[in-house]
């Protein structure tokens, strides 16, 4: 038939869809999945925050027994810790926990990373005469700063219950009160030998404020069970110094714990 389609197989140009024209690509943008995470953050963080186990920071002091990077502190100042750093000469180090003792109120830790360091002088406790001065060398709580405390001892021998709740006993008391941050600070006599370590503050029923001290030959006799065997005492006390000189003797011993503490601990307020 005159104008019918061949039926030939040939497409018919004028049958089917129309090709469209197609388009340049689009430069991809790549802040939106960026863009994107830093929402999401943002809008997740309290949720997340909500479900790790809430933590608080605490400090106090310690110093080193052992050129090897052993230090003693206070065991209520880094008891559950879930990180220790000790800091020396501003510098941080990470810490490990290696014993902890609520009954002596001990902790020894390791910290490889600070490098030889002079040791203190652990001194014989027994010697230890009321009325003799003595000097705390510590950090106080929220302070990166060393400062020394001086007092007269009261007595030796006491016992008390400790901010963990153990019964201690062997302790020197000193008159006054340490602040809050020189828990594990070594206790000196005049001569710079460290005859305790520091425990914490006990409230008198009079109201006077009384510090306490583990005393050294406890600490001594609680590390021998640890393996850790420190040079005996000396025999005869050295000269006596100043206050300055004794806190200089002792400056390059004495570092600052941090621990990173569970939020329900309570017991170390006064640290």
């Amino acid at each position: 038939m005159i104008g019918s389609p061949l039926d030939d197989g040939t497409p018919d140009p004028f049958e089917g869809p129309w090709a469209e024209p197609e388009e340049p690509p689009r430069p991809r943008r790549w802040w939106v999945p960026v863009l994107v995470l830093v929402v999401a953050g943002a809008l997740l963080a309290p949720l997340i925050r909500g479900l790790l186990p809430p933590e608080r920071l605490g400090s106090g002091t310690g110093f080193v027994i052992a050129e090897s990077g052993l230090v003693l502190t206070a065991a209520h100042v880094v008891r559950d810790a879930r990180a220790v750093t000790v800091e020396r000469d501003g510098r941080r180090h990470r810490a490990e926990v290696v014993a902890v003792s609520a009954e002596h109120d001990l902790a020894l830790l390791a910290v490889p990373g600070m490098g030889a360091v002079p040791a203190a002088v652990l001194g014989d406790s027994a010697t230890v005469q009321v009325g003799e001065g003595v000097v705390a060398v510590g950090f106080p709580a929220g302070s990166v700063v060393m400062a020394a405390v001086e007092g007269d001892v009261l007595g030796v021998g006491w016992r008390a219950i400790g901010p963990g709740g153990a019964v201690l006993g062997n302790l020197v008391a000193v008159q006054g009160e340490f602040l809050p941050g020189y828990s594990g600070a070594p206790l000196l006599n005049m001569s710079g030998e460290v005859i305790g370590i520091v425990g914490g503050t006990l409230a008198m029923e009079d109201g006077q404020e009384v510090g306490f001290a583990v005393a050294a030959d406890r600490a001594r006799a609680w590390l021998a069970g640890r393996g850790v065997a420190l040079a005996p005492p000396p025999r005869e006390r050295g000269p006596a110094r100043s206050p300055a000189e004794v806190v200089q003797a002792v400056r390059s011993a004495t570092v600052r714990v941090e621990a990173r503490l569970p939020e329900e601990r309570r017991s170390d307020r006064r640290s």
